[in-house]
C-alpha cells in the first residue's frame, strides 16, 4: 500500500469512526437543539466526578480536574442532515470564551453548531475564528458557557523553552473526552515518539468522538488534541490501532486567532 493511499484509509476512518455521524434530518437549528437536548440526555447520561484516585499525586489531581472541567462535546450538521459529535477544551481569554477542536469534526457552519456544556446546556457558536483542514483544528468563539471552567489561555500554552522537556518520552499525559458519546471520560497516557510532521504519538486509547480532545500534560499544560488513530496494514488488511493516538502539537495552532498576536 502506499503512503497515499495509506493516508486516505486513515482519513476515511478517522472520518467515520471519530466524528460519529448519525443520520438525522432536522429541519431548523431551533428544533435541531431541542432534538440534540432531547437525545443526549435521554440515552447518555454524563458521568460524575465523585473522587479522582489516591494513587495520583496533588499534581496530577489538579490537571485531571483541570481536564475534566473544561472539556466539551461540540455537535455539528451539515446540510444534508448529518451530524457530528466531537470534544474540544474551553479557553479564556480577556474575558472571551473560546473552544479548540478538530477541523474535521465541523461539518456545518457556525450557524448548525452546538456545544453541549456540561448537564442540559447548550450554547451556540457565535464564529469560527480559525480553522484549517490540513493541519486538523477549529477555534470557535462561545459566550460564557454554564457548569464549565475554562482554563486560561496564558496559564496553559507552553512557551518555546518548555516544550523540550514536555515532549519527553514516556511522558505521563491526560485527556477528556466524549468516546461514543459517553463521559465525559478522562484517559491517560505515555508520549511515546513523534512523526516526521512533527505530530505526536502517544499510548493511549481513542474512539469515537474523542477527536478535539485536550491533552494535558501532568503539570498541566495544554500540549495539543487529539485528531486520530494510527492504522497499519497486515496481511489481514488494514489494522486500526486505537492504542496509538496521533495528537497535533498546541504549537501548530495559531493563537494569535485569538490573542491577536499579543
Amino acid at each position: 500500500m502506499t503512503n497515499a493511499n495509506k493516508k486516505l484509509i486513515l482519513l476515511f476512518i478517522l472520518v467515520g469512526i471519530f466524528t460519529g455521524l448519525m443520520i438525522i434530518n432536522i429541519p431548523v437549528i431551533s428544533g435541531y437543539a431541542q432534538f440534540l437536548a432531547r437525545q443526549y440526555t435521554e440515552t447518555n447520561p454524563e458521568t460524575e466526578i465523585i473522587q479522582i484516585s489516591s494513587n495520583l499525586d496533588r499534581q496530577e489531581v489538579k490537571t485531571v480536574n483541570k481536564s475534566v472541567n473544561s472539556a466539551v462535546r461540540i455537535l455539528s450538521r451539515n446540510p444534508l442532515g448529518l451530524v457530528a459529535g466531537s470534544t474540544g477544551t474551553l479557553f479564556e481569554h480577556d474575558d472571551e470564551y473560546y473552544v479548540v477542536t478538530v477541523a474535521h469534526g465541523m461539518v456545518g457552519d457556525c450557524s448548525t453548531t452546538i456545544v453541549w456544556t456540561g448537564q442540559k446546556n447548550l450554547t451556540p457558536c457565535r464564529d469560527i475564528i480559525a480553522i484549517d483542514r490540513e493541519a486538523d483544528y477549529a477555534i470557535l468563539r462561545i459566550d460564557k458557557p454554564l457548569d464549565v471552567e475554562a482554563v486560561r489561555l496564558r496559564e496553559v500554552i507552553p512557551g518555546e523553552r518548555q516544550w523540550p522537556k514536555l515532549l519527553s518520552l514516556q511522558n505521563k499525559i491526560f485527556y477528556t473526552g466524549f468516546p461514543n458519546s459517553i463521559g465525559p471520560l478522562t484517559i491517560s497516557g505515555r508520549i511515546i515518539g513523534f512523526s516526521q510532521n512533527d505530530y505526536i504519538f502517544i499510548h493511549s486509547y481513542a474512539w469515537s468522538g474523542s477527536s478535539g480532545s485536550g491533552v494535558f500534560s501532568v503539570d498541566g499544560k495544554f500540549i495539543g488534541i487529539v485528531i486520530a488513530v494510527d492504522v497499519g496494514q497486515t496481511v489481514y488488511g488494514v489494522d486500526v490501532l486505537e492504542d496509538m493516538v496521533v495528537v497535533l502539537p498546541a504549537n501548530l495552532i495559531l493563537w494569535d486567532a485569538i490573542t491577536g498576536g499579543q
